[in-house]
Formats: structure tokens, sequence, C-alpha cells
């Protein structure tokens, strides 16, 4: 029985890697919600979804990387995510967005087109993205 236990727990660890810089995924705070897209179509096997928690701040500067979390779907949309992140990384002046892609290979299927901020400014932690086809 608590083989079974570990191995689900390996698959899962697989299927799902939340990563934050430095590391260490933090367990203090998480930005959470679903994707999914319009078009009525099923996705590749190879399909890997990628989610992102950035400070979107500075206009004309890469936006700052807070959080990620890259899943590979194991059911149609919509697909929840969890980005952790340490709450002393988050400053209340700054302006804070999750951007999300998906991709089969190289090929980039569908991406978020919009801002979708959270946290601060009035924004909450939960959001729900609807990607489109590039």
């Amino acid at each position: 029985m608590s083989l079974r236990i570990g191995l689900a727990g390996l698959l899962l660890l697989f299927t799902v890697t939340s990563v934050t810089p430095g590391g260490v995924a933090g367990d203090e705070a998480a930005v959470t919600g679903t994707l999914t897209y319009r078009e009525r179509i099923a996705l590749p096997a190879d399909a890997v979804i990628t989610v992102q928690l950035r400070d979107v701040s500075l206009m004309d500067v890469a936006a700052r990387l807070v959080s990620e979390q890259v899943i590979s779907p194991q059911h149609a949309v919509p697909v929840p995510f969890t980005l952790p992140y340490d709450p002393a990384d988050i400053d209340e002046r700054m302006t804070y967005a999750v951007h999300a892609t998906i991709r089969s290979g190289e090929r980039l299927l569908f991406i978020t087109d919009r801002i979708y901020p959270v946290l601060t400014r009035g924004q909450s932690d939960q959001v729900d993205l609807v990607l489109v086809k590039p």
C-alpha cells in the first residue's frame, strides 16, 4: 500500500513542477487559478503548459520572474495552476501579472494575449486565464 502511495507521489512530482527563483517553492502564499482556451480541440500528448507570475512594473524592461509552474496536462481544460511565492518578494508599489503558454515541442499553440493582474493595486490572488492562438 505505501509503495503505491510513494509511486503516486513520484508521478505527481513529475507531472507538475513549481519553481520560484532561488530554487525552493515558497509555501507561505500562492496565486491560484485556471487556464483554458476557446477552441474545441484536444491538446497533443506532448503539450506543456508554462504559467508564470511576473513583476511587470517597468516598461521597456524584461518582466522579472517571481514564480513559475510547468504542467504536463493529463485532462482537458480548464487546467488548474498554483504559483507559490515568497511574500517578501512582493512590493505593494509594483504591478504583478500572470502569463501562460501552451507548447507542443517548439511550436507555440496558445498564449495569453492580455495582462492578468494579481496581488497588488486591489487585485486578487486568484485568476482565470483564457489563452488564444498566436
